[in-house]
């Protein structure tokens, strides 16, 4: 007898698929059919249809082989539903394996191929046909139908939320739940255990470092959770970047075992993946931590700005919780694999992209910020970190209808204390990061006191201390982003060029009177600097080429940029100006002269 049968016989016996058969096809069998039933099972395993003529009934071979339908099961990923069937397959007393089959694709009956040889459907024109008929007609009654979700995180079915990981429903008993290998690591405990000392364990985490480090990342851990509670839904990405030897991947590592395994960084998403995979994991790992591993520089241009995009791409789509429209074959909308968690980047520097520097919560570790021996204390107790998880989403399920009412007016008044501690011209997401951080913690200081573990003033200490380091943190990202404003960039490399004599400007009128040396790349007089474009954007790239960069906006993007600063003047809504250069009209871009400041620079006269 041939294996692969046992998700069949979980739920029948061998001699239940055996029954299938009635007996040997002959006159005798032919009369006591009747009308009773189109299909008929020889002992052989043979399936025969019934054809009915002028002259009486006669038998007509399908298959040497007889096969239902054991299992259907519905696939539900939270946006569309799916079906699929397992199909047993019996012939000439021996099983074949079973064979699972999208039901979109049952019809054809091309899946018969995976049997091999030994599964033979006869040729006819509609004997394809009449089989698959037969199987769906003979296995009414012997299918198992099963629901599986396929996600992990909240959903509010049966008149109840239910909390997915790939143990199944925190909240409710039997939920299937079937997640890819590299997913089902997400794996938590239906119940807590050791509950207190789970908890404890689980703050001991904010003291195996700098408290800059760990608070930030333990409030986004017990955020994670809370992202489709909350309308709107965290709109930034935390980034934990330093040295390698810095331990910034253990750390990681712990904040992801508050979700299930994580004691090694195998199956984690990192910058060898492509965008769709990544886009896809996001997808399915709804109301968890999610990373993306290990963004380190590149020496290859094309490499390095690979990884940028993939870096764009991942914190847009979290930030903005969006994803790109998928076809079908047919060119039908597929649907969107939106983000539905949280995501968190590592690498050994930050990405340099100022559209993406306010959607991001960065966290620098640097040699000796982490306690290696409290790290290895915390590491001993890795287990229980997913029992203080479930004991938290317990607590968090019992309070849904007040988190839910409650968030947004608390949102609001988070974010303006937050926007009030940093100050004038900070960008307005940074305050949002620190109400969603805050958010989180007051949620957690509340289980806390309702677990006995924090006393109320413990818990408002706890949350007061939390405000002050965010701030810091906002601070120092405010700083990051002035420092990365494309504008500035771009100035700061022309007056670098024009100091170390890698580009010159000539005066307009003033023949023999320049600004640094070697190539030319524009020129000046009292009012205005003209850019040449083309060598000018060479000499751009060069010189980040040279300090191990690239400069991150393309030519017309930056013309943009400048224009909406009323840096660069327009000629007629276009970005360059005909000018007229040693008696030839050329193309230029016009900006004020004192952006540059060749006017203040030492003069070499010819």
């Amino acid at each position: 007898m041939k294996t692969g049968m046992d998700d069949f016989l979980n739920t029948h016996s061998v001699e239940d698929f055996a029954s299938l058969p009635e007996t040997e096809v002959t006159d005798e069998a032919i009369a006591r059919n009747g009308n009773r039933q189109p299909y008929y099972i020889a002992d052989d395993g043979s399936t025969y249809r019934w054809k009915d003529t002028k002259d009486g009934r006669y038998r007509v071979k399908l298959a040497n082989f007889a096969a239902i339908i054991s299992e259907e099961t519905r696939e539900d990923d939270g946006v569309e539903v799916t079906h699929s069937y397992k199909i047993a397959g019996y012939a000439d007393k021996q099983f074949f394996p079973a064979i699972e089959v999208p039901a979109g694709q049952f019809g054809a009956m091309n899946w018969v191929t995976k049997w091999g040889t030994e599964a033979i459907i006869e040729p006819g024109s509609n004997n394809k046909d009449c089989m698959r008929h037969a199987i769906q007609i003979l296995s009414r009654g012997r299918t198992r139908k099963t629901v599986c979700f396929t996600h992990t995180g909240w959903r509010y079915t049966d008149g109840q939320w239910i909390f997915l990981t790939s143990t199944g429903a925190i909240g409710k008993e039997g939920v299937n739940v079937r997640l890819s290998r590299e997913n089902a690591r997400y794996s938590l405990p239906l119940a807590p255990e050791n509950e207190k000392e789970a908890i404890e364990a689980s703050l001991s985490f904010l003291q195996i470092g700098k408290k800059e480090i760990t608070y930030p990342l333990f409030a986004v851990t017990y955020l994670s959770p809370l992202t489709s509670l909350l309308n709107p839904p965290p709109n930034f990405i935390s980034y934990v970047y330093g040295q390698t030897g810095t331990f910034k991947t253990t750390t990681t590592l712990l904040q992801l075992s508050h979700f299930g395994d994580f004691q090694s960084i195998t199956s984690l998403s990192n910058f060898d993946d492509t965008g769709n995979s990544i886009e896809k994991k996001g997808f399915t790992l709804k109301d968890v931590l999610h990373v993306l591993d290990d963004y380190h520089p590149s020496f290859r241009r094309q490499d390095a700005q690979a990884k940028e995009s993939l870096a764009q791409r991942a914190i847009r789509a979290y930030a903005n919780r969006t994803a790109r429209g998928r076809l079908n074959a047919d060119t039908s909308d597929k649907g969107r694999h939106e983000p539905r968690g949280f995501l968190q980047i590592t690498g050994e520097e930050l990405v340099s992209l100022p559209s993406t520097q306010a959607r991001t919560l960065v966290v620098e570790i640097e040699p000796g910020d982490i306690d290696k021996d409290k790290l290895t204390t915390i590491q001993d107790k890795m287990d229980l970190l997913p029992h203080a998880m479930t004991s938290f989403l317990l607590w968090v399920r019992d309070n849904i209808p007040e988190i839910q009412s409650g968030f947004p007016s608390r949102f609001r008044e988070l974010r303006e204390i937050a926007a009030d501690a940093a100050g004038n011209g900070i960008h307005r997401k940074l305050p949002e990061q620190t109400a969603f951080l805050l958010y989180a913690l007051e949620l957690v200081g509340q289980w806390l006191m309702d677990k006995g573990i924090h006393s109320e003033d413990e818990a408002e200490a706890f949350v007061k201390e939390a405000f002050d380091i965010f701030n810091k943190l906002t601070d120092r990202q405010a700083q990051r982003i002035a420092e990365d404003d494309p504008v500035k960039k771009f100035f700061d490399i022309l007056s670098a060029l024009v100091l170390s004599n890698n580009a010159q400007f000539d005066h307009m009128q003033r023949q023999g009177v320049t600004r640094g040396g070697g190539d030319v790349i524009g020129y000046f007089d009292d009012e205005y600097t003209y850019l040449i474009p083309t060598p000018t954007w060479h000499a751009i790239s060069r010189y980040s080429m040279q300090e191990g960069n690239h400069f991150p906006f393309k030519p017309r993007s930056l013309y943009k940029l400048l224009r909406a600063k009323d840096i660069l003047i327009p000629y007629k809504n276009e970005s360059t100006t005909p000018v007229k250069i040693n008696g030839s009209l050329h193309r230029v871009i016009k900006i004020y002269g004192t952006y540059l400041n060749l006017n203040v620079t030492p003069v070499t006269e010819g």
